[in-house]
């Protein structure tokens, strides 16, 4: 018997399987975190940026009135506001000739106390007055006085209620 020859076929090089799943869950991670951040700006970019911060502006005579003063006359960059709270709180700035702040101060406030230039806050602050309610009043007062030339004093008035 004649023996048959057997052949036998080398292997071929058959080329590995990708591991396409592998490979699309390594892309995936980061698309999905490019992804989430674009959203996220996206959204930053159309949300309402004018959140309430209970601070709005006020009538000036409002803000002087509640601590017992008159608007000043002949001032600059007046700006009034008030912030909203259990308790208000009126602040009041502008600017005021230097010769007149302390007349201003002592008309509103006969009574006292008057400006003082020690035991001030703030390095460009030179005068400055504390006031606890009067009689018949339930807002104190503290204003500051600084420099903001040769002329003029910027006062920062607050009104409000301890």
């Amino acid at each position: 018997m004649t023996q048959t020859e057997t052949e036998t076929v080398p292997e071929q090089d058959v080329p590995g399987r990708t591991r396409w799943g592998v490979f699309l869950a390594i892309l995936a991670v980061p698309t999905l975190v490019v992804a989430a951040l674009l959203a996220l700006l996206i959204a930053w970019l159309f949300t309402d940026d004018s959140v309430d911060t209970g601070v709005r502006t006020v009538s000036c005579a409002e803000a002087f009135a509640y601590g017992g003063a008159k608007s000043p006359t002949g001032v600059r960059d007046l700006t009034c506001s008030l912030e909203a709270g259990q308790r208000p709180r009126y602040e009041a700035r502008f600017l005021m000739r230097n010769a007149e702040v302390s007349a201003w101060v002592a008309a509103n406030y006969p009574d006292g106390p008057a400006l003082r230039t020690v035991q001030c806050g703030g390095t460009d602050v030179y005068a400055c007055l504390n006031r606890d309610p009067a009689a018949g009043q339930s807002a104190s007062v503290q204003m500051e006085v600084a420099h903001d030339s040769d002329r003029w004093s910027e006062v920062r008035y607050k009104a409000f209620t301890p």
